[in-house]
């Protein structure tokens, strides 16, 4: 926080440069999906598609003038029964996508927040071996720049009076995004068979410690990766196999220290993973790369003076104002919720679970009677096997709610959440029905935001003089219970402490009313 000096004639002003983070967009831009594929010669016909869905990953961001420029990789994943009907395959397709999008003004030292979402995905097979998809996806973004308000927090001169309003805000220490990555050589489980092709990868990204230094800090946690591969043997299921994998990473951050609040926040970019052979020769190990990318936000906080209101007791004084919306962080919390789903399959039943996991969440959270409530949905899909013994998909999109009670009860607030999916568990009910136990974790960052009408600019007219009585040392005046001395002393040219001092009160307030010697 810098202070700052500005002089008009005999007054001064003291301004104090508060660093805060200003949303200047958030919104998002869809793209098309529009493939026409032929099956390469190393894949088999396609019987029936059983899963087709688009993966975007974005790899790049940057700001260019009034501009976000975005650019990635859309992956398409197919997954179809083979000519014969019972084998699981995969085929996939990897796409270059970019977009520009507009921001309606220049904008300097940002943070871009930014994901996909996929909004839907039409695919059908012209022929055993080509494919026909259509489909759109959206880039949403967020783009949160730091400004400097200048906020009048003194005026210094004679005769100069004014009124003060203390509160209590964060500002901002410190702001960055950075990308790392983790890497890690993993062993296929003894018992099972080696991998010949990776159908669908998984990772969750979990933050369990933060420790603050001069300028960076210290995230640790763990992740874990599902994978889900077809074997080397024939006629086999496809096998599943878990991971956790513990990290630990330094980040810079240029204006932090052990006295900020820092929320930190780490998503999966990307999880890349290829087979690998050990020294026998089979492919029983996995080289994993996770792409993360940690949003670090740090405050601190501090007591700030506003000047509300200001009069001189010699001259006419031109005020000019400004709204400002000045933010507390108020707390970070982390819930866990789990969420029970039973689903029948009674034309043919259930035998076998292969896969099971989520492809999208979404969540808001909101303040209602003391509580803070999470609404949102995940998209539940389900890779099976019948009772006849056949491969089998399904999906379902689940709505879920969740509520915990929250101390501080207060308005304009603003909550930033995030919902992940840290586990999935089943079990098969009798011949046709399973229960999905899915665990949600809930992240909520709360702020209170106030909007403060402040000073942001004064002038005294000095050709312009108060008229007073001269002749008159004390007025009589009549004050009813409730009103405040400022606007008496304001109204008589005087001071609200020469006021007090008169009249013996220790409130700023009248308590009851009567008479009130005024001091000119």
């Amino acid at each position: 926080m810098r202070k700052g000096e500005e002089a008009y004639m005999e007054y001064k002003l003291n301004r104090e440069a508060i660093t805060v983070n200003e949303v200047v967009f958030d919104a998002s831009q869809e793209q098309p999906i529009d493939l026409d594929l032929s099956l390469p010669d190393y894949c088999p016909d396609i019987q029936k598609i059983m899963k087709c869905q688009v993966y975007p990953c974005i790899t790049a961001k940057s700001i260019l003038g009034d501009c976000l420029e975005v650019s990635g990789t859309a992956t398409m994943r197919l997954l179809y029964l083979d000519a014969g009907g019972t084998q699981i395959r995969c085929y996939e397709n990897a796409t270059q996508f970019s977009a520009t999008i507009p921001l309606k003004r220049s904008v300097g030292n940002a943070l871009v927040y930014t994901y996909t979402q996929v909004e839907y995905v039409n695919c059908r097979a012209t022929s055993p071996r080509r494919l026909d998809i259509h489909g759109a996806f959206s880039i949403c973004a967020k783009v949160v720049e730091q400004v400097e308000n200048q906020v009048l927090c003194d005026i210094e001169g004679e005769n100069m009076e004014q009124q003060k309003k203390s509160i209590s805000i964060s500002r901002v220490a410190g702001a960055s995004q950075q990308q790392f990555s983790v890497t890690e050589v993993l062993e296929i489980n003894d018992g099972k068979p080696p991998a010949e092709n990776i159908l669908r990868t998984d990772a969750f990204a979990q933050v369990e410690e933060v420790k603050m230094l001069d300028n960076k800090l210290i995230v640790k946690g763990a992740l874990s990766l599902k994978i889900l591969y077809q074997s080397s043997l024939s006629e086999s299921m496809p096998e599943c196999m878990e991971y956790s994998i513990p990290y630990s990473q330094m980040l810079d951050c240029s204006g932090i220290s052990d006295d900020c609040v820092c929320d930190v926040q780490l998503d999966v970019m990307s999880a890349g993973v290829q087979m690998k052979s050990d020294s026998s020769g089979e492919n029983m190990l996995l080289d994993a790369e996770i792409r993360l990318i940690a949003y670090i936000n740090a405050y601190l906080d501090t007591e700030v003076n506003l000047v509300t209101d200001a009069y001189s007791t010699e001259v006419e004084v031109s005020l000019e104002y400004q709204q400002k919306n000045l933010v507390k962080l108020l707390e970070s919390v982390t819930d866990t919720c789990s969420q029970k789903n039973h689903f029948e399959f009674e034309e043919a039943g259930i035998s076998k679970v292969v896969d099971v996991w989520n492809e999208m969440r979404q969540v808001t959270a909101q303040m209602e009677e003391g509580n803070l409530i999470y609404r949102g949905k995940f998209n539940l899909c389900v890779l099976a096997v019948n009772g006849d013994g056949k491969p089998f998909y399904f999906e379902r999109v689940l709505e879920f709610q969740y509520g915990r009670e929250w101390s501080r009860s207060m308005e304009d607030l603003r909550c930033d959440c995030a919902v992940s999916v840290a586990n999935i568990s089943y079990r098969i009910t009798g011949t046709s029905g399973i229960e999905v136990k899915t665990e949600l974790k809930l992240e909520a960052t709360l702020y209170q935001q106030n909007m403060y009408k402040m000073i942001s600019d004064l002038v005294p007219n000095e050709d312009q003089p108060k008229s007073k009585d001269s002749e008159a040392a004390l007025i009589l005046y009549y004050a009813e219970a409730g009103e405040e001395l400022w606007g008496i002393a304001r109204s008589y040219c005087t001071s609200m402490e020469r006021i007090k001092t008169e009249n013996d009160l220790v409130e700023d307030v009248v308590e009851q009313p009567g008479m009130l010697l005024i001091p000119v």
